[in-house]
């Protein structure tokens, strides 16, 4: 009699084991407010999850998302350390199951958790849901994420605030404004070169010009003005522009379209 019930409960704790310590996620529960000084379409928060094998075999990891509750123009998207850098272009479907990730015993991946608000504040959720490829319909491990995104109301130096602050405490709150980022590239598509416009009071320093891996193919360390940023010999594709300040402060990241017309 004794051997068959060691032998059921040596079974259990196998299942147990197989069940509960194939991976450990860090973070597995995050809860966050972001506050955002200029929240536009192209604005994307992004939180890193790291996914290690703590079993004794090789994993074919992929993962899922659920959505929850969210704004309806919110977009979410999970994507593997190898599969690109910010920004990141969300579809519709971005859970990147498809996209194995072999993890041998020991072995940790990254994971970036991406929320694209589209310029609307509110509050949504995500659970990711980690599995074995090999192993389909079983979940190894989940992470969830819950957002808020608050855009901070902007100080204008032009017109007095509706609280009544001092004299001496407006004046600081204006000079702590935070500097904006509302800068734009054009022509675009661009043919031999591209310019930026930046508004007033904004001076700009570097630029680089990076493929959609994010692989840095040019970079302009000055502001060229009127003689633009040339990228002719560029294949035709599409761009990412990182544009940083004179101060070093990136303001932003835009797509710019090549197109060598006539070509």
């Amino acid at each position: 009699m004794k051997s068959p019930l060691l032998l059921l409960l040596s079974l259990f704790s196998l299942y147990v084991l197989a069940q509960g310590t194939v991976l450990r996620v860090e973070p597995g529960n995050v809860v966050k407010e972001v506050v955002v000084d200029d929240l536009d379409e192209d604005y994307q928060d992004i939180t890193n999850v790291t996914v290690t094998n703590i079993s004794g075999r090789t994993i074919q990891l992929v993962q899922e998302q659920l959505v929850g509750n969210k704004p309806r123009a919110w977009k979410y998207g999970t994507f593997s350390r190898r599969s690109r850098t910010a920004p990141y272009v969300l579809s519709e479907d971005d859970g990147q199951g498809d996209i194995p990730v072999r993890l041998a015993p020991g072995e940790s991946a990254s994971f970036y958790i991406v929320l694209q608000p589209e310029g609307i504040s509110g509050e949504g959720s995500i659970e990711v849901r980690f599995s074995d490829l090999t192993v389909p319909g079983n979940i190894l491990a989940t992470s969830t994420f819950a957002t808020k995104v608050i855009r901070r109301p902007r100080v204008n130096a032009a017109t007095p605030p509706s609280l009544p602050l001092s004299t001496a405490a407006y004046e600081a709150a204006a000079a702590n404004r935070p500097v904006p980022t509302d800068v734009r590239l054009y022509p675009n598509p661009a043919y031999e070169r591209f310019f930026v416009e930046a508004p007033p009071g904004v001076k700009l320093g570097k630029i680089e010009v990076a493929n959609t891996l994010g692989k840095r193919l040019r970079t302009f360390e000055r502001p060229m003005g009127k003689d633009g940023y040339e990228i002719q010999d560029l294949p035709d594709g599409l761009y990412l522009v990182s544009i940083y300040d004179s101060q070093g402060k990136k303001l932003k990241t835009l797509r710019l379209l090549h197109r060598r017309f006539g070509a």
